[in-house]
């Protein structure tokens, strides 16, 4: 069985409150990440909640968060006081990095290796995304945005794959204090590949869900309650056809289902301070199933389930804070910790031992960051926190691999 992997929290995740202009999915990465895009007032809620386009109109930005190769840059025009036009290019969230098909689940399986497939890992799928947002009034908004991506990497035999997101969001005001958002996304994909032995994958359902809700409500004259909930589900499917020699039915399925609830409190104790504990809950569940073995014309297919029904269920809590040291710089720091139980299931084929394993294992996690404003320029940069006990590196990060995990910039006019 696969190696168990167990990603951090930060990783997954799909207080609305006063705080500095910088804005970018770069400082949520400095905040602790995961939730936080939604649930901390940023120009990176608009990919979850497009609804909030308005509020971050005539911008340009670069966000470095996937590196040089993979980062986000848009263009956000305000066409009138209440709406606003978004262009945007970025690495697609299907990227070419074998995605299309290879979502892991929670015991490390994936419909590509369930169905003998290794899918051609090109990276350049990279996605052009355009966008509108709109008030409807004093209290309503609503924001869309469309995105298609892909890459082509054919010569004798052809690789190729295209990928549609498309994501729309909906909000409105409770009160002066109170509000309630919520937005859903959709994706679907395709593909083709074929290798150097006449051997074609095409795809099977390739289909992936979500849902985000969150309110916002004032508990006290400096903070705000800001719960929140996100639903997602994918789907990947891949079969193969048959080969030169008639062998074919070999195909594979995965599945991988999360839930996520908490809720944050968002405490300003003073203008430009932003302290924001919060905790949460996590659950994902996974199955994948396929047949690896090409199959002789008549004979009969056997169906392996590599991943059984595979669980996480995941507490978490931890904090975000920042606060301007002077006009123009503002520190930032989150940490979080996380408990990770993991139930794995899985079913040998030919009527092989099936195996069960149970683990637990507790996550810390330290991020840290500045933001630095000169003159309509926003810097952000997620710090590798090594940075601040680094000796004689600290000036350049170079024992570390790097200064900043991530950056962004962003000017406005």
């Amino acid at each position: 069985m696969k190696h168990l992997r167990i990603p951090l929290l930060a990783a997954v995740i799909g207080a609305l409150i006063a705080t500095p202009a910088f804005a970018t999915q770069t400082r949520i990465n400095s905040l602790s990440g995961g939730e936080k895009s939604i649930t901390i007032r940023d120009q990176a809620n608009i990919w979850a909640l497009p609804q909030f386009l308005p509020t971050y109109g005539n911008q340009v930005d670069v966000d470095g968060t996937a590196g040089a190769k993979y980062g986000t840059m848009s263009v956000r025009y305000s066409l009138t006081d209440a709406a606003t036009l978004l262009l945007y290019g970025a690495s697609s969230p299907w990227n070419g990095k074998g995605q299309i098909v290879n979502t892991t689940s929670v015991a490390g399986a994936t419909a590509g290796a369930a169905s003998g497939f290794t899918p051609t890992q090109d990276p350049t799928n990279h996605q052009f995304g355009i966008g509108f947002g709109t008030k409807l009034g004093e209290s309503m908004r609503l924001g869309t945005y469309l995105g298609i991506g892909g890459h082509n990497a054919s010569s004798a035999q052809e690789h190729s794959n295209t990928a549609i997101d498309f994501n729309v969001g909906f909000g409105f005001n409770l009160s002066e204090t109170n509000n309630l958002d919520f937005g859903l996304h959709i994706g679907y994909a395709t593909f083709t590949d074929q290798g150097t032995q006449g051997d074609l994958y095409l795809p099977n359902g390739l289909f992936n869900v979500g849902l985000v809700a969150k309110g916002e409500f004032q508990v006290h004259q400096i903070a705000k309650l800001v719960p929140y909930f996100m639903f997602s589900y994918d789907g990947r499917g891949v079969a193969h056809t048959a080969d030169q020699l008639g062998n074919g039915a070999k195909q594979g399925n995965a599945t991988l289902t999360t839930l996520s609830l908490g809720a944050d409190l968002a405490i300003s104790p003073a203008e430009g301070v932003t302290v924001q504990p919060g905790l949460g809950l996590m659950y994902r569940t996974s199955t994948v199933t396929g047949n690896p073995t090409p199959v002789p014309p008549g004979a009969q297919v056997t169906i392996a389930t590599l991943d059984n029904s595979s669980s996480d269920i995941m507490p978490y809590y931890g904090f975000a804070a920042e606060a301007a040291a002077f006009d123009w710089l503002v520190l930032r720091v989150g940490a979080r910790q996380t408990i990770v139980r993991t139930d794995i299931g899985s079913t040998a084929p030919n009527g092989a031992p099936s195996n069960e394993q149970h683990t637990s294992k507790v996550l810390n996690t330290v991020t840290t960051g500045f933001g630095i404003a000169l003159r309509g320029w926003q810097i952000d940069l997620n710090v590798t926190p090594q940075f601040f006990n680094n000796g004689i590196f600290a000036a350049t990060g170079a024992a570390t691999g790097g200064f900043a995990a991530d950056f962004a910039i962003v000017y406005d006019w």
